[in-house]
């Protein structure tokens, strides 16, 4: 099957898109596929080091109006018979949009050209982008089952979860097993921070001045902190003059073996990021980012407290002393962790990318419809209690 991943610009939309493009390759015979990205995403440095074919067509950001409409308009419009032409080209079966804006003028001309098309969205509330495309799409695949809501003018909307990269899903196994089991508390529990690259400095800032309180607590501690490229210097020098027990990185390759070695995730309410942390089955602590589009990482964070995944602490009123104390909760009370822990795994679709594959299968006309229907979660939920579930 020859298909199209359209979208990027950040990691969130583009690492899915990889996720799906190595399930279709794995696959064998004659499968291919084609990246189309926007020009300054990040898509244009990774995807040529990772050996994918890449066309580069003008980004939609910004919308069409202002002083600059008539050059944007005909710039779009280029870009839009570019799209058409390198799917006619492809001889693409099926087109992927990724969500954001680099995926809109691809999805645009898929419709336009009769090749059809699944738009994936990872959050609860849909991008702009999305809400916009959905109605172009044959499907839409969801992370979150609430999204459905948001996307009244969808043709079908299926829960697939969020693609993730078969070596963070086969990592993620043994570790879900073990965190979901009935084990006593961990003699050097580690805590990883995930500032990431949105907020990253607030996160930082509040695990470093937590440290008093937590090595009071848990002695034998050990912190992993991503800290992000642009606070990474600032972050790494904060660490080692509070003592800290543990290890700074800018960022993470191979970020499957620090979930593996986690007990616990301190980290935004990303979509990725929370799609990784359920596969791993961790018990999380999540401060959604305030500045996000439409507040959506508040309401990703939601669902995960709701379900006892999670403890959610507001940037605005966040209190290190209360942040400190639900540490020590969750590694002093293995039933606590353990029933967390499930409650995470219940939320995980480790098997997205294959199953969104199987849906372009059948989208292309080369599967029947009438299959099996996708996995279920790695586990029930366990339907945690009042305090287990409350905002912190």
């Amino acid at each position: 099957m020859r298909v199209i991943i359209a979208g990027g610009g950040t990691g969130g939309h583009l690492f899915p898109g990889l996720a799906i493009a190595e399930e279709l390759l794995s696959r064998g015979g004659e499968n291919s596929v084609l990246f189309l990205g926007a020009q300054g995403g990040m898509e244009e440095t990774l995807l040529p080091k990772l050996g994918h074919r890449l066309e580069l067509l003008p980004s939609m950001k910004g919308g069409l109006f202002g002083l600059d409409f008539p050059r944007k308009t005909l710039r779009l419009c280029k870009g839009y018979l570019q799209a058409r032409k390198a799917i006619l080209d492809f001889k693409a079966q099926a087109v992927v949009g990724l969500g954001g804006y680099a995926s809109a003028l691809p999805v645009l001309a898929s419709w336009g050209v009769e090749v059809p098309c699944m738009v994936l969205e990872q959050n609860v509330i849909p991008g702009r982008t999305t809400r916009k495309l959905a109605g172009f799409a044959a499907e839409v695949g969801v992370q979150f089952k609430e999204a459905e809501v948001c996307l009244p003018n969808a043709k079908k909307v299926r829960a697939l979860g969020n693609p993730l990269r078969r070596k963070v899903v086969d990592a993620s196994y043994p570790a879900a097993t073990r965190n979901c089991s009935a084990r006593s508390a961990p003699g050097e529990p580690v805590l990883l921070v995930l500032g990431g690259s949105q907020g990253a400095r607030f996160l930082n800032q509040r695990a470093v001045e937590a440290w008093p309180k937590l090595k009071q607590a848990l002695p034998k501690l050990r912190v992993i902190l991503v800290a992000g490229k642009d606070d990474y210097d600032r972050a790494a020098a904060a660490f080692a003059s509070a003592g800290l027990r543990g290890e700074v990185h800018p960022f993470h390759e191979r970020m499957e073996e620090l979930y593996a070695q986690a007990d616990l995730v301190f980290a935004r309410a990303g979509a990725t990021s929370l799609a990784e942390i359920s596969a791993f089955a961790l018990p999380s602590i999540l401060v959604p980012y305030p500045h996000a589009a439409d507040d959506h990482q508040r309401a990703n964070g939601r669902v995960y407290r709701l379900a006892g995944a999670a403890w959610c602490l507001e940037q605005e009123r966040f209190e290190t002393d209360r942040f400190a104390q639900r540490i020590a909760d969750i590694c002093l009370q293995p039933e606590r962790r353990r029933r967390m822990a499930q409650n995470a795994a219940a939320l995980a679709r480790p098997e997205a990318a294959a199953e969104v594959v199987d849906r372009l299968e059948r989208l292309a006309g080369l599967r029947d419809f009438k299959t099996p229907p996708p996995s279920p979660p790695l586990l029930p939920p366990h339907r945690p209690d009042a305090v287990h579930a409350g905002v912190a």
